[in-house]
């Protein structure tokens, strides 16, 4: 197969709905997988037929498909069925180059054309998804792409706030690249497959969780299978989930796996983040809820020993108590970074991973003293560290306004407070605030946490929108 033939074969092939629900065929799946595991390829295929049948856009399914028949020297099925993968979502290239039972079709055109166009593949791909996100979204929507970074943009945000989302990507990604990930290559003729980022309106956003299984307090969720991430508010959740995405294109270069208290350490790690030019990449994490829930479990005597938090299973992980395993990773994680040793760990664990994925080797070679002398130094740190403020209380620093949550851009002011210097400062009704001396305050807890580090007559910066404008105005805090 010619490889112009190739990609336009693939082009009109692409899966049309980014969000579409696999059917629940897991039984069917399990059976196939089992046959793959014991080299009953025969057995394997007659099993992935079946869950095709019940499953017919499931990338996985396809792929092992194609394994299944290389493996039974089928050539032609076996790369039907991979161009189907591809079709139906699969971008993995690392995991197909990777893969020794796909050996058999390594020498055929077609695998050698999928290969070669592959940058061609996932632009094709990325063209679809666009235009896919247009159909099921709607005018509504703002769309933009940011080819350096490879994500395709769907907001519903209004311009400004939607500007103000794409800054906080890029600032993730300045932190980012200057401490844990190697910046993108443009050139690379084998990029990382674009992502879809939605920040939808609210109603969809609720759909679209209900659909995905998402609980009903999730701020936003990264799908790796499916390159799509979705928020709600474009500050810690977006934060968060961005981070996500530039992980998982490690793990997809490395093929390597990282436990949660990692993955999910990180994440939350970028949700409260403070400018400050003399730290690596620009920025360095706040104390924030999260830190307050550790501190109080290491007031309270529950605080988890390392060597339990980084050899915990994912899904005890993810279902038992999860508030309180994420906000001690994210307090480990801020531990790490103060100590100036996050760079160096994160470094030496992508050496150490495949013998030691718990981290342990890494952290005892970063900070040369075995495991149980870093948990002692930690709960010192830990015992030190700020209370994050979680509320403005009386005789606290105050705009003078009264905010509401507003829907992920930034607080809402209800009420200007007569007497105050609001007033006189030039907020208003429905005014945005989007941040305080130049310190993002895209929620009410970013709101409290950025206030509560300054006193009563104080003078601030405050960025707010109003409507399509973008206003600086300076105000005299006032107290609560």
């Amino acid at each position: 197969m010619k490889r112009s033939f190739l990609l336009a074969f693939l082009l009109g092939l692409f899966a049309a709905n980014a969000f579409a629900a696999l059917p629940d065929a897991e039984k069917s799946k399990e059976s196939a997988r089992a046959a793959m595991r014991d080299g009953d390829w025969i057995a394997a295929r007659s099993a992935l037929e079946s869950l095709l049948a019940e499953a017919p856009s499931d990338p996985a399914a396809w792929y092992d498909l194609a394994v299944a028949c290389a493996q039974s020297g089928d050539i032609d099925e076996s790369i039907a069925a991979l161009i189907q993968a591809i079709k139906n979502g699969f971008i993995d290239l690392r995991q197909m180059e990777r893969d020794s039972r796909l050996t058999p079709v390594r020498a055929s055109p077609e695998y050698r054309a999928i290969i070669t166009g592959w940058r061609e593949v996932l632009d094709a791909r990325g063209d679809t998804n666009e235009e896919s996100l247009k159909r099921l979204l709607g005018s509504g929507y703002v769309y933009a792409r940011d080819p350096e970074l490879r994500l395709i943009y769907a907001s519903a945000f209004n311009p400004q706030s939607f500007d103000i989302a794409q800054e906080e990507v890029s600032n993730v990604a300045e932190w980012a690249f200057a401490n844990l990930f190697e910046a993108p290559d443009p050139d690379d003729p084998r990029p990382s497959p674009w992502v879809t980022v939605v920040l939808p309106t609210p109603e969809h956003f609720v759909s679209f969780m209900m659909t995905l299984g998402a609980g009903p307090n999730v701020g936003g969720l990264y799908d790796n299978d499916r390159s799509q991430l979705i928020c709600q508010d474009i500050g810690p959740s977006l934060r968060h989930e961005f981070l996500h995405v530039l992980h998982w294109r490690l793990l997809a270069e490395t093929g390597q796996r990282h436990p949660d208290w990692i993955m999910e350490g990180l994440g939350c790690f970028v949700e409260d983040m403070d400018q400050d030019d003399e730290a690596p990449g620009g920025w360095r994490a706040a104390p924030s809820w999260r830190t307050n829930i550790a501190k109080r479990l290491l007031d309270l005597g529950r605080l988890m020993p390392l060597d339990e938090l980084i050899t915990m299973d994912r899904r005890v992980f993810r279902s038992r108590r999860p508030n309180a395993n994420y906000a001690q990773a994210r307090a480990f994680i801020m531990f790490l970074a103060d100590a100036g040793q996050l760079g160096a760990f994160f470094r030496a664990y992508l050496e150490s991973c495949p013998d030691d994925p718990s981290g342990k080797a890494a952290l005892e070679l970063v900070f040369d003293e075995p495991l149980a002398s870093i948990n002692s130094a930690y709960r010192i740190w830990l015992a030190e560290l700020p209370f994050a403020a979680e509320e403005i209380r009386p005789g606290m620093a105050s705009l003078g306004v009264v905010v509401a949550a507003g829907r992920g851009d930034g607080p809402v002011i209800d009420e200007v407070v007569a007497g105050t210097a609001a007033r006189k400062s030039g907020l208003r009704l429905r005014d945005v605030i989007v941040s305080v001396d130049g310190r993002s305050t895209r929620t009410l807890p970013d709101l409290v946490r950025v206030l509560s580090d300054y006193a009563p007559g104080d003078a601030v910066s405050v960025e707010v929108r109003r409507g399509s404008r973008r206003l600086t105005l300076e105000v005299e805090l006032s107290e609560r």
